[in-house]
């Protein structure tokens, strides 16, 4: 028989179990519950919740909050009654139609699990880990897809058919990933065009199956507005080297051999030592003639780079066995003449293996996932805290190469665009990129000296007294 509990008439207990605590038949399901809402709610009606078991969860992340990370939550409702009889009624014919709404989302799944951007998503994925790909780019797309809320995984689209994901899905998809960032204009710029690439890969993957598919709309991507790389002027790079160079015991520009560079002072207690300093100081150089990038740094070996002779000169070319988004390796050589002894002092002193310290422990093909950026980046910002040089942010190993790119087009003579091109296809830059952030720069500048060496001198602006007489 259905029963009040004496506790719940006494104020006691707040919340009821439809099936234990009522004794109502029918019941869906065990964690069924009416509850009362507090009393700021000023609310007299009861409400219920349930929890639904997780393999019938077909909420995203199960229900679990803090994208997959935090409790699951109680789906709610409300009875619409005060009495608690009748709205422990009224939960279970909500509670059964909640149960048929996850179903039948489960049933469309089901139904769309071989059309779905989750099938597509595996053969595509597959394809590009069997392709020459670094262990770094395969986790980069994988964490497009399955990234802590932003990913395309969690999405409720994503389960559709893919012929049915619509415009508005897509534009609701991006309103969201907006939102992720600071929610001004340009906010989340970056991951929505990366969101955009892995979304049309699938979409010509399915293609294979649906002749007609469509490509798909997307809203248009604002990006905030491009501003100049950080990078150091010449003066605060000379500074820089030579604060290294001292912290280092001023060893660091010696010829040292193989056994004086592996008998320099060191330790794992701190990391501020003297072989760490020299190791600093040649990454800081290998970043600055090579155009190396900061991912370069971990993975570099000796064995990358070779001699050559051009017109009479010797250089030394390096060949990168992996650049940015894997295209094609490509040699670079230095540019500055200097590059060509600085490349021989440290061979001197690393003639085999890694280049950038050699104790710090990493694996082969996953030198990233070792502690060598951050050790590097560590003791560069002490370097430059010491040096005094004050920046918009934190100075990076990705900072020297901003400035080996910036100092180039500053130091060397003017190039036409054609020029340009070579220029960025040896730094194994974009011409666009190097186009946006350092050219234009360096254009304007020149042309701002050369009109201001043009301008006429106005010899009223210098006088300093005037006579009222």
């Amino acid at each position: 028989m259905p029963r009040v509990p004496d506790e719940w008439n006494s104020g006691e207990k707040k919340s009821l179990n439809v099936a234990t605590d009522l004794g109502l038949r029918g019941v869906p399901a065990g964690n069924l519950f009416i509850y009362k809402c507090p009393p700021s709610k000023n609310c007299k009606l009861l409400k219920c919740r349930w929890l639904p078991p997780e393999f019938e969860d077909t909420r995203p992340y199960k229900g679990k909050t803090n994208g997959g990370k935090g409790k699951r939550k109680f789906l709610e409702g409300t009875t619409g009654f005060e009495d608690p009889i009748q709205a422990g009624h009224a939960a279970i014919s909500w509670c059964i139609d909640q149960r048929q709404k996850l179903q039948q989302v489960q049933d469309e799944r089901d139904l769309n699990s071989n059309r779905n951007l989750h099938h597509y998503w595996e053969i595509w994925y597959a394809k590009f880990c069997n392709e020459d790909h670094s262990q770094r780019n395969k986790n980069d797309r994988l964490n497009d897809w399955n990234g802590n809320e932003f990913g395309l995984a969690h999405q409720d689209f994503s389960f559709k058919s893919i012929d049915q994901i619509t415009y508005g899905d897509i534009s609701d998809y991006f309103e969201f990933l907006g939102k992720l960032g600071d929610g001004k204009s340009g906010s989340g710029a970056t991951r929505k065009k990366q969101q955009k690439a892995i979304l049309n890969k699938l979409n010509r993957e399915a293609r294979r199956d649906f002749r007609d598919l469509r490509r798909f709309e997307f809203p248009p991507i604002i990006s905030k507005q491009t501003i100049q790389k950080e990078h150091l002027h010449s003066d605060e790079w000379r500074k820089l080297l030579e604060k290294v160079n001292e912290l280092s015991g001023g060893v660091a520009i010696k010829a040292l051999s193989k056994e004086e560079y592996e008998n320099l002072d060191w330790t794992s207690k701190d990391r501020f030592n003297q072989r760490n300093w020299v190791d600093l100081y040649d990454c800081l150089q290998l970043l600055f003639y090579f155009y190396l990038r900061s991912e370069d740094i971990p993975r570099i070996r000796k064995e990358w780079f070779k001699e050559l002779e051009v017109k009479g000169k010797s250089k030394v070319v390096v060949q990168l066995e992996k650049t940015k988004k894997d295209r094609l390796s490509q040699e670079t050589t230095h540019i500055y003449p200097r590059g060509y002894d600085i490349w021989k002092r440290i061979e001197l002193r690393r003639p085999t293996g890694y280049l950038s310290f050699p104790l710090v422990p990493r694996i082969q093909g996953a030198e990233h996932d070792s502690n060598v950026g951050e050790l590097a980046n560590g003791l560069l910002q002490k370097a430059i805290e010491l040096c005094r040089i004050k920046k918009r942010g934190k100075i990076t190993l990705t900072t020297i190469r901003h400035t080996a790119l910036r100092l180039t087009l500053e130091e060397g003579p003017s190039m036409n665009e054609s020029q340009i091109k070579l220029f960025a296809d040896n730094a194994n830059t974009g011409w666009e990129s190097l186009k946006k952030h350092y050219w234009k720069y360096e254009q304007s500048n020149e042309f701002i000296n050369d009109l201001s060496e043009a301008m006429p001198k106005h010899e009223w602006a210098c006088i300093k007294r005037v006579s009222l007489d």
